[in-house]
């Protein structure tokens, strides 16, 4: 049985191949990764406070590097060298784009990528190399870094490291401490900080995402055997469009809002598989409707 108008040969074979070719490799990948993130490596976590310590030495970083910043507009904050929970330069890369007095690029998609596999990244801490990916990405200055200590002691936790502030243009290098504990036998002082975010894991709001966008249709059925139907393309494209923003709004959710390639096509693909599963659906109550009343 197929539809008309609008879609016209569209039918529920047409709406499985879409299921098949969209929706269940959508369903493989994510169950991959959902046995990846069970059964892969995982990081080392960043307790309360080294959290508070790594925020009282970012934001005391953050004000240095604005102090040195000078005529520079664009910059790039490399992976911070020991940083195995990526809490340091997470946090510092956040400082400065919320700052808004630079123009930082975002993550690089290598690091996004060994982020979402639970992989370890590497750190840079070569005046080198930091010259070299600045001149190649068209970038006035880079950001690179060394944490030499950071643990929790029985009093405190104490971070230090250093950044390096490097200048493309001039070549030149400005050091910025990162220190934050115990000094000749004092504590370090640090402004009060907010309690850290506690939040879903990234494996748990994928899964209640792929549940919410499945269940919907479930929920709705008798509502789309109704619009399906009145054989109507406005009430088709009706369910379809309401169901789609629905998804939309969850995607953006349980997935969260990125300005970059990365996150947008994470988002553009997800709303991909929900559409060829809203359609499937469609099609599915176009055969289980009620028949038509005799006109």
């Amino acid at each position: 049985m197929k539809f008309g108008g609008l879609f016209n040969g569209f039918s529920f074979g047409a709406g499985f191949a879409l299921m098949r070719h969209v929706i269940v490799p959508a369903i493989l990948v994510a169950a991959a990764l959902s046995v990846w993130w069970w059964l892969g490596p995982e990081k080392p976590s960043c307790d309360s406070a080294r959290q508070q310590a790594a925020h009282a030495a970012v934001e005391q970083a953050a004000r240095q590097i604005r102090a040195v910043q000078g005529d520079v507009k664009r910059a790039a904050l490399l992976h911070l060298k020991n940083d195995p929970t990526d809490f340091v330069t997470r946090t510092l890369r956040k400082r400065l784009m919320e700052g808004g007095w630079i123009d930082l690029d975002g993550t690089p998609p290598s690091e996004k990528i060994r982020d979402l596999l639970n992989f370890r990244n590497p750190g840079f801490f070569d005046v080198e190399k930091a010259l070299e990916y600045g001149k190649n990405e068209g970038l006035d200055a880079v950001i690179i870094g060394n944490l030499d200590q950071f643990e929790t002691t029985q009093d405190a936790a104490i971070l230090k490291g250093q950044l390096k502030f490097v200048r493309i243009a001039k070549g030149d290098v400005v050091d910025i401490p990162l220190f934050v504990g115990e000094t000749g036998g004092e504590k370090g002082q640090a402004d009060p900080l907010p309690p850290p975010e506690v939040g879903l894991s990234l494996t748990t709001r994928i899964c209640l995402l792929v549940l919410c966008i499945v269940i919907l249709p479930v929920l709705t059925f008798p509502f789309l055997k109704m619009a399906m139907r009145r054989d109507s393309n406005a009430a088709a494209a009706t369910a379809l469009v309401v169901l789609l923003a629905i998804d939309g709004v969850a995607i953006r959710a349980f997935l969260g809002a990125s300005n970059s390639f990365f996150g947008l096509a994470v988002f553009l693909i997800a709303l991909a598989a929900s559409f060829g599963y809203d359609m499937f659906m469609l099609s599915y109550a176009q055969l289980c409707r009620p028949p038509s009343p005799a006109g």
